[in-house]
């Protein structure tokens, strides 16, 4: 039976996984394969998460907005969760705290998660398209307001993987995601290939170029390296590393 955790249980770095009822937020939980479409990492205080504005520091209650419930994840590695004393929670808070610093640097829109899970299926066109493009408009405004993209999942995976490798939870899968990715943009010029192909490889061409501008000489590799960009809210519940606690009880 799933137990109920109140927000005083909540330890820091705790992961949270959220069940939206958007219309895209159903969209992500569709494609992705699972029940969550947005994920958050609490810092013993104050829940971090990627949205519009930036990276920002809520309240779990406001976290917990349009949302049907929220679910808690705890890093466990080694027998050991993290806050114990062979795995201190300190080097993931000290991360937290420098994106939430950082936050007006970046921004996030659900229709960006969906645009990246939308170029590793076969979608009708027409779909596709509109995802897409409305996944490069936002993209380009970022661009023009100097704003790095930074999906809700990939915040929250730098959190740990940055604190160093024994933070990091292992991601199931992550290779195949990239490597349809990789086939898509560097494809051989002049090599036909299908409308919804050239359109994906459009959007993942421009989301490597907004990135690219934060870390230029690595180009189009930062995309594709394993890890960051295409962790998604199921990579986080199929991590074998983090454990589910219970869900979440909304504060009143």
């Amino acid at each position: 039976m799933e137990r109920d955790i109140v927000v005083h249980e909540l330890k820091p770095c705790d992961i949270l996984l959220y069940h939206g009822y958007s219309t895209i937020s159903r969209l992500i939980q569709w494609f992705d394969g699972s029940e969550y479409s947005h994920s958050a990492v609490y810092d013993g205080s104050l829940v971090t998460e990627a949205v519009r504005e930036g990276v920002r520091s809520v309240t779990v209650n406001k976290s917990m907005e349009h949302t049907e419930y929220v679910d808690v994840y705890r890093l466990r590695k080694n027998g050991e969760f993290i806050g114990s004393e062979l795995l201190p929670s300190e080097p993931v808070l000290k991360v937290i705290g420098k994106y939430s610093r950082e936050g007006e640097r970046f921004s996030y829109e659900e229709v960006l998660l969906l645009a990246i899970l939308c170029t590793t299926r076969r979608l009708p066109l027409s779909f596709l398209r509109w995802a897409l493009d409305s996944a490069a408009d936002i993209l380009n405004e970022m661009i023009d307001g100097d704003k790095e993209p930074m999906v809700c999942s990939e915040l929250v995976y730098r959190c740990f993987s940055e604190a160093g490798a024994l933070y990091c939870p292992r991601i199931k899968g992550a290779d195949v995601k990239l490597k349809i990715a990789q086939k898509l943009v560097r494809s051989e010029p002049g090599k036909t290939q299908s409308k919804s192909a050239e359109a994906s490889a459009a959007f993942l061409q421009l989301y490597s170029e907004a990135k690219k501008r934060y870390s230029p000489e690595q180009g189009l590799k930062l995309y594709f390296e394993p890890g960051s960009d295409f962790v998604t809210p199921k990579d986080l519940k199929k991590s074998p590393d983090l454990v589910k606690i219970g869900r979440l009880i909304r504060p009143v």
